[in-house]
Protein backbone atom coordinates (compact mmCIF):
# COMPACT_ATOMS: atom_id res chain seq x y z
CA UNK A 1 0.00 0.00 0.00
CA UNK A 2 2.58 2.44 1.07
CA UNK A 3 4.58 1.56 -2.18
CA UNK A 4 2.05 2.01 -4.38
CA UNK A 5 0.72 5.58 -2.86
CA UNK A 6 4.66 6.57 -3.25
CA UNK A 7 4.47 5.52 -6.86
CA UNK A 8 0.78 7.45 -7.13
CA UNK A 9 2.59 10.22 -5.47
CA UNK A 10 5.18 10.38 -8.27
CA UNK A 11 3.16 10.02 -11.13
CA UNK A 12 3.29 6.56 -12.17
CA UNK A 13 -0.12 5.03 -12.27
CA UNK A 14 0.72 1.91 -14.07
CA UNK A 15 3.56 1.16 -11.37
CA UNK A 16 1.13 1.73 -8.48
CA UNK A 17 -1.69 -0.83 -10.16
CA UNK A 18 1.14 -3.03 -10.38
CA UNK A 19 1.40 -3.32 -6.79
CA UNK A 20 -2.35 -2.66 -5.68
CA UNK A 21 -3.47 -5.37 -7.53
CA UNK A 22 -1.09 -7.62 -5.04
CA UNK A 23 -2.42 -6.35 -2.45
CA UNK A 24 -6.13 -6.65 -3.55
CA UNK A 25 -5.64 -10.22 -3.35
CA UNK A 26 -4.50 -10.46 -0.26
CA UNK A 27 -7.73 -8.37 0.86
CA UNK A 28 -10.23 -8.58 -1.99
CA UNK A 29 -12.95 -6.30 0.27
CA UNK A 30 -10.47 -3.51 1.29
CA UNK A 31 -12.39 -0.53 0.55
CA UNK A 32 -9.24 1.49 0.73
CA UNK A 33 -7.28 -0.74 -1.65
CA UNK A 34 -9.69 -1.35 -4.00
CA UNK A 35 -10.26 3.19 -4.12
CA UNK A 36 -6.60 3.56 -4.81
CA UNK A 37 -6.29 0.27 -7.76
CA UNK A 38 -9.36 2.40 -8.99
CA UNK A 39 -8.13 5.38 -8.81
CA UNK A 40 -4.29 3.83 -10.18
CA UNK A 41 -6.22 2.17 -12.89
CA UNK A 42 -8.16 5.58 -14.01
CA UNK A 43 -4.76 7.11 -14.17
CA UNK A 44 -3.18 4.71 -15.87
CA UNK A 45 -5.81 4.66 -18.80
CA UNK A 46 -7.16 1.36 -18.40
CA UNK A 47 -10.82 2.33 -18.11
CA UNK A 48 -11.79 -0.97 -18.18
CA UNK A 49 -9.88 -2.16 -15.58
CA UNK A 50 -10.92 0.62 -13.68
CA UNK A 51 -14.85 0.01 -14.41
CA UNK A 52 -14.42 -3.96 -12.92
CA UNK A 53 -12.31 -2.33 -9.91
CA UNK A 54 -14.73 0.45 -8.68
CA UNK A 55 -17.64 -2.59 -9.36
CA UNK A 56 -15.69 -4.41 -6.86
CA UNK A 57 -15.25 -1.47 -4.89
CA UNK A 58 -19.12 -0.72 -4.48
CA UNK A 59 -20.07 -4.00 -3.84
CA UNK A 60 -18.13 -3.25 -0.39
CA UNK A 61 -18.53 -0.17 0.46
CA UNK A 62 -22.27 0.38 -0.09
CA UNK A 63 -22.82 3.12 2.41
CA UNK A 64 -20.68 6.14 1.03
CA UNK A 65 -21.18 7.65 -2.69
CA UNK A 66 -17.39 8.32 -3.31
CA UNK A 67 -17.54 4.74 -5.26
CA UNK A 68 -20.27 5.02 -7.26
CA UNK A 69 -18.82 9.51 -7.85
CA UNK A 70 -15.82 7.56 -9.18
CA UNK A 71 -17.85 5.29 -11.25
CA UNK A 72 -20.16 7.53 -13.10
CA UNK A 73 -16.95 9.28 -14.21
CA UNK A 74 -15.32 6.31 -15.29
CA UNK A 75 -17.98 5.44 -17.48
CA UNK A 76 -18.36 8.85 -18.79
CA UNK A 77 -14.54 8.70 -19.91
CA UNK A 78 -15.33 5.52 -21.56
CA UNK A 79 -18.07 7.09 -23.42
CA UNK A 80 -20.96 4.98 -21.70
CA UNK A 81 -23.35 7.96 -20.65
CA UNK A 82 -26.14 5.91 -20.15
CA UNK A 83 -24.19 3.94 -17.39
CA UNK A 84 -22.63 6.96 -16.23
CA UNK A 85 -26.43 8.18 -15.20
CA UNK A 86 -26.99 4.74 -13.31
CA UNK A 87 -24.15 5.31 -11.19
CA UNK A 88 -24.86 9.31 -10.87
CA UNK A 89 -28.14 7.90 -9.63
CA UNK A 90 -26.96 5.67 -7.04
CA UNK A 91 -24.31 8.37 -5.81
CA UNK A 92 -27.42 10.81 -5.31
CA UNK A 93 -29.23 8.34 -3.52
CA UNK A 94 -26.75 7.67 -1.30
CA UNK A 95 -25.99 11.40 -0.24
CA UNK A 96 -29.56 13.08 -1.27
CA UNK A 97 -28.48 16.17 0.61
CA UNK A 98 -25.40 16.87 -1.88
CA UNK A 99 -26.72 19.43 -4.46
CA UNK A 100 -23.88 18.82 -6.86
CA UNK A 101 -24.74 15.27 -7.08
CA UNK A 102 -28.32 16.01 -8.35
CA UNK A 103 -26.84 18.90 -11.15
CA UNK A 104 -24.22 15.96 -12.19
CA UNK A 105 -27.02 13.43 -12.95
CA UNK A 106 -28.93 16.75 -14.52
CA UNK A 107 -26.48 17.11 -16.72
CA UNK A 108 -25.61 13.48 -17.87
CA UNK A 109 -30.09 13.19 -18.39
CA UNK A 110 -29.33 16.29 -20.73
CA UNK A 111 -26.80 14.12 -22.81
CA UNK A 112 -29.45 11.45 -22.90
CA UNK A 113 -32.07 13.82 -24.40
CA UNK A 114 -33.97 13.02 -21.12
CA UNK A 115 -35.50 16.52 -20.84
CA UNK A 116 -38.20 15.10 -18.00
CA UNK A 117 -35.41 13.29 -15.95
CA UNK A 118 -33.10 16.33 -16.23
CA UNK A 119 -35.86 18.62 -14.71
CA UNK A 120 -36.26 16.44 -11.90
CA UNK A 121 -32.96 16.17 -11.09
CA UNK A 122 -32.25 20.11 -11.40
CA UNK A 123 -35.18 21.47 -9.66
CA UNK A 124 -33.89 18.48 -6.44
CA UNK A 125 -30.33 20.33 -6.38
CA UNK A 126 -32.46 23.38 -6.82
CA UNK A 127 -33.64 22.80 -4.08
CA UNK A 128 -31.08 21.33 -1.79
CA UNK A 129 -28.79 24.33 -2.83
CA UNK A 130 -29.00 25.95 -5.70
CA UNK A 131 -25.91 26.96 -7.94
CA UNK A 132 -25.11 28.93 -10.50
CA UNK A 133 -24.36 26.55 -13.05
CA UNK A 134 -26.96 24.20 -11.91
CA UNK A 135 -29.96 27.19 -12.50
CA UNK A 136 -28.31 27.72 -15.70
CA UNK A 137 -28.87 23.71 -16.70
CA UNK A 138 -32.13 23.85 -15.38
CA UNK A 139 -32.85 26.94 -17.47
CA UNK A 140 -31.27 24.82 -20.65
CA UNK A 141 -33.70 22.07 -19.88
CA UNK A 142 -36.49 23.76 -19.14
CA UNK A 143 -36.30 25.48 -22.77
CA UNK A 144 -35.32 22.11 -24.81
CA UNK A 145 -38.84 21.18 -22.88
CA UNK A 146 -40.52 24.37 -24.09
CA UNK A 147 -41.47 26.14 -20.98
CA UNK A 148 -40.65 29.45 -21.48
CA UNK A 149 -42.12 30.02 -18.16
CA UNK A 150 -39.81 28.17 -16.00
CA UNK A 151 -36.65 28.89 -18.50
CA UNK A 152 -36.90 32.55 -17.32
CA UNK A 153 -37.64 31.60 -13.35
CA UNK A 154 -34.57 29.71 -13.68
CA UNK A 155 -32.30 31.89 -15.22
CA UNK A 156 -33.48 35.05 -12.75
CA UNK A 157 -32.60 33.03 -9.68
CA UNK A 158 -29.22 32.34 -11.25
CA UNK A 159 -28.83 36.39 -11.11
CA UNK A 160 -29.90 36.49 -7.63
CA UNK A 161 -27.41 34.08 -6.96
CA UNK A 162 -24.47 36.09 -8.40
CA UNK A 163 -24.97 39.27 -10.02
CA UNK A 164 -21.69 39.31 -11.37
CA UNK A 165 -22.17 36.44 -13.12
CA UNK A 166 -22.34 37.52 -16.84
CA UNK A 167 -22.92 34.20 -18.53
CA UNK A 168 -26.23 34.50 -16.34
CA UNK A 169 -27.31 37.75 -17.30
CA UNK A 170 -26.73 36.37 -20.65
CA UNK A 171 -28.91 33.10 -20.51
CA UNK A 172 -32.10 35.10 -18.57
CA UNK A 173 -31.72 38.39 -21.34
CA UNK A 174 -31.76 35.23 -24.32
CA UNK A 175 -34.56 33.47 -22.06
CA UNK A 176 -36.79 37.03 -21.60
CA UNK A 177 -35.84 37.33 -25.26
CA UNK A 178 -38.36 34.48 -25.73
CA UNK A 179 -41.53 36.30 -24.03
CA UNK A 180 -43.25 40.02 -24.22
CA UNK A 181 -41.30 41.82 -21.66
CA UNK A 182 -38.58 43.54 -24.08
CA UNK A 183 -38.25 46.21 -21.26
CA UNK A 184 -36.73 43.48 -18.87
CA UNK A 185 -34.82 42.07 -21.61
CA UNK A 186 -32.84 45.15 -22.62
CA UNK A 187 -31.79 45.43 -19.18
CA UNK A 188 -30.83 42.16 -18.76
CA UNK A 189 -28.73 42.64 -21.94
CA UNK A 190 -26.91 46.43 -20.66
CA UNK A 191 -26.11 44.40 -17.75
CA UNK A 192 -24.72 41.47 -19.25
CA UNK A 193 -22.60 43.74 -20.95
CA UNK A 194 -21.40 45.76 -18.35
CA UNK A 195 -19.68 42.48 -16.86
CA UNK A 196 -18.28 41.73 -20.39
CA UNK A 197 -18.58 41.95 -24.42
CA UNK A 198 -20.40 39.50 -25.61
CA UNK A 199 -21.42 40.00 -29.54
CA UNK A 200 -24.58 37.55 -29.03
CA UNK A 201 -25.98 39.84 -26.33
CA UNK A 202 -25.06 43.14 -28.48
CA UNK A 203 -27.24 41.73 -31.47
CA UNK A 204 -29.90 40.55 -29.18
CA UNK A 205 -30.11 44.24 -27.52
CA UNK A 206 -30.62 45.76 -30.87
CA UNK A 207 -32.75 43.82 -31.77
CA UNK A 208 -35.07 44.50 -28.92
CA UNK A 209 -34.37 48.14 -29.13
CA UNK A 210 -35.44 47.81 -33.01
CA UNK A 211 -38.92 45.95 -31.73
CA UNK A 212 -39.25 48.56 -28.83
CA UNK A 213 -41.78 51.46 -29.56
CA UNK A 214 -39.49 54.73 -29.15
CA UNK A 215 -40.74 56.23 -26.05
CA UNK A 216 -40.98 52.85 -23.92
CA UNK A 217 -36.76 52.72 -25.27
CA UNK A 218 -36.22 55.83 -24.09
CA UNK A 219 -37.58 55.66 -20.92
CA UNK A 220 -35.35 52.37 -20.21
CA UNK A 221 -32.29 53.96 -21.35
CA UNK A 222 -32.95 56.89 -19.30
Amino acid sequence: MTAAQHALAEGDAGLAAQRLVYARDAEPNNPMVLRLLTAAFWQAGNLPAAARTVRDWARVDTDRPTPERFASRIYEDMGAVDLAAEAAVRAADRAPGDASAWERLGRLRLRLNDRAGAISALERARLVGPSVDGLLDLALAHHLAGDVGAEVSAAHAATQIDPESRRAWSTYAHALARTDRLAECGDACRRALTLGDDAEVSQLLDRVNAATPRGLSERSAA
